[in-house]
């Protein structure tokens, strides 16, 4: 049942102040990344720098999105992305100024990387535990396909915007688009109102306080096996994609005798498929069975990147079709599982959910990279993408006989048996804004 107040007008109109904040946050980071990035490529020629900055970028979101979330549950979360745009346009503002005054040495810039980056981890489990305040719980579906929409449009806008700016003008003057975009991505905030998460028996603690509501919200995870099960797949699907992604330039023009022009097709593609996929949950909603659209969309995404090792040199075509059925499956994966979530995970641990699922993910990356480099000099660049395919699929199929992820929707599912909660967990998961 839906609260007392939550018309339709009124949530849509905070869901659309707050998602409107989001993509300026999003345009000024996305063009601010590329250029600094390009502005590194063409200062130092250097594939260590590059590789540096890359791992200057994953490291905050690693190590500090278990503080975010809890601060994400400790604090009004509203605030939380206030407080995190301010900090990164006043770190972007602080360097755009050193830059016009003439000082600008590299490791200035990864500091810059850092700082930002660190930004980022607290404002982005803010806003993911934000929506299911707003939003009721039959619209999460496609407030997350909404969501991803625009994240999607501006990762394939933003580098095209930049590779523009980098050439007209200088740095310093880019960044400066990034402190105008963070505040109106502020002021946009301003008048949203978002309800406060009680917090009162753990307010004002200090930082072992916050310690505690960390290991708690691990503990919280590991219990409730459903929930675990969805993160680790989550991740495992990581592991498995991002090698398959990073070859492909690789992949393009050594076995499609391809250039920048296919590359930039595949990308197209790509975003093409994930933009179809979120319109069509956005306007559906999806199945029923959240759960069961994810696994089908796992075995076909799974299917279809191993059909791209099968297609033949001169039919790259056929690549691009498969790669946006992949998009568009993907979408079928992430705005469902974002729903799960924020529907069925309790209203005060979201933040530190959201941000559990954002380290599995990110720490999976580099290791995957790590691995899948030198896996590819032995065995091939083509069984780097049709062993992560099989393999995804296999997991798919795997899904539908995993009992606690298959009940993760049911409402006895919605969290772990509240006898084995450890202390400071509520008892009732999920459906209590409802």
């Amino acid at each position: 049942m839906m609260a007392k107040g939550r018309n339709s007008f009124t949530w849509q109109l905070k869901f659309s102040l707050i998602l409107g904040g989001q993509a300026f946050s999003l345009i000024g980071s996305g063009l601010v990344q590329f250029s600094i990035i390009w502005w590194l490529t063409r200062e130092t020629d250097s594939t260590v720098i590059l590789s540096l900055a890359t791992i200057t970028g994953l490291v905050p979101v690693i190590l500090l999105s278990p503080l975010a979330g809890v601060v994400a549950d400790r604090i009004n979360r509203r605030l939380v992305m206030i407080m995190a745009d301010a900090f990164v346009a006043l770190v972007t503002l602080i360097m755009a100024v050193l830059m016009i005054l003439g000082y600008q040495p590299i490791w200035l810039i990864f500091i810059l990387l850092f700082l930002r980056t660190a930004g980022s981890a607290f404002h982005q489990p803010a806003f993911e535990a934000a929506i299911p305040l707003i939003a009721p719980e039959i619209h999460l579906v496609r407030t997350a396909a909404v969501t991803q929409i625009l994240r999607s449009a501006i990762s394939f806008l933003a580098p095209l915007m930049g590779a523009i700016l980098i050439e007209w003008l200088p740095l310093a003057q880019i960044l400066l688009i990034d402190v105008v975009s963070a505040g109106i991505a502020i002021l946009l905030l301003l008048p949203s109102h978002i309800p406060s998460v009680s917090q009162s028996d753990r307010a004002g603690h200090p930082l072992a306080g916050y310690m505690q509501d960390m290991k708690i919200g691990i503990q919280y995870v590991l219990r409730w096996k459903g929930l675990l099960a969805l993160i680790l797949v989550f991740g495992l699907s990581n592991f498995l994609l991002a090698p398959v992604l990073s070859m492909m330039p690789l992949i393009i023009t050594r076995h499609f005798n391809g250039g920048a022009r296919e590359y930039g097709l595949f990308e197209m593609a790509l975003a093409i498929g994930v933009i179809t996929g979120s319109l069509s949950l956005s306007i559906w909603g999806g199945f029923k069975r959240k759960i069961v659209s994810i696994n089908i969309a796992q075995i076909i995404c799974g299917l279809g990147l191993a059909g791209i090792a099968l297609v033949a040199s001169d039919r790259f075509w056929v690549v691009l079709v498969l790669i946006a059925l992949c998009g568009l499956c993907s979408a079928y994966i992430n705005s469902p599982a974002t729903a799960i979530m924020q529907a069925k995970v309790d209203k005060e641990m979201q933040g530190r959910v959201m941000s559990i699922v954002t380290v599995v993910c990110m720490v999976s990356m580099p290791i995957s990279l790590a691995i899948a480099g030198p896996l590819a000099n032995v065995i091939g660049l083509m069984p780097i993408v049709y062993i992560p395919g099989l393999i995804s699929t296999l997991i798919g199929i795997a899904c539908f006989m995993i009992k606690p992820l298959m009940r993760i929707e049911d409402r006895r599912a919605a969290g772990p048996d509240p006898a084995a909660l450890p202390a400071g967990v509520p008892e009732q998961p999920g459906n209590a804004a409802f």
